[in-house]
């Protein structure tokens, strides 16, 4: 076969190789592990901070992406990526999506917005999600718990999600 514009041909094919893609990559589901950039803090200290968690605590966070393992975690600001918080495990429940629900009562108040001030127990609401593997406390036992800090923009209350330990207090 003879091609009558072999000049013409040639461009065809080079423009058509080198053209940029028109399909976009489609957006990850709403499931997925990372959200938007806009439900981030600000880029934290190497270190945990000592206003939110106490140095010997410390060793407990993790680093990087803070909501790692968290279902639908766009639904979630990030206050802190680290913190301890003490106070009574008054009630635990499994939910849906398999993560362990605690109220922990008698919280100090910074912990705490008019949402969970409003909830019947004035509880922190704490979740332990099950790609980290967590014992759950005695119920009304005294613990720490340590982990990010969040403001769920679902139901409007703060909460620790996920857990990264549950200690005795």
């Amino acid at each position: 076969m003879h091609l009558r514009y072999p000049v013409i041909a040639a461009c065809l094919l080079l423009a058509g190789c080198t053209a940029e893609p028109s399909t976009t990559i489609p957006s990850p589901p709403p499931n997925a592990s990372r959200p938007p950039a806009a439900t981030l803090a600000p880029k934290s200290p190497s270190k945990p901070d000592p206003a939110f968690i106490p140095p010997e605590l410390a060793k407990y966070c993790h680093a990087g992406f803070p909501l790692e393992g968290v279902y639908s975690p766009q639904r979630l600001t990030v206050k802190q990526p680290c913190v301890a918080v003490t106070g009574i495990a008054s009630e635990i429940d499994r939910e849906h999506d398999g993560d362990m629900h605690i109220s922990l009562t008698g919280v100090d108040p910074k912990w705490l917005n008019s949402v969970n001030r409003g909830r019947s127990d004035q509880s922190l609401v704490i979740e332990a999600v099950p790609s980290i593997p967590m014992r759950m406390p005695p119920l009304k036992s005294r613990v720490t718990i340590v982990g990010p800090w969040v403001l769920d923009t679902q139901t409007g209350w703060l909460e620790i999600h996920p857990v990264w330990a549950i200690l005795p207090a």
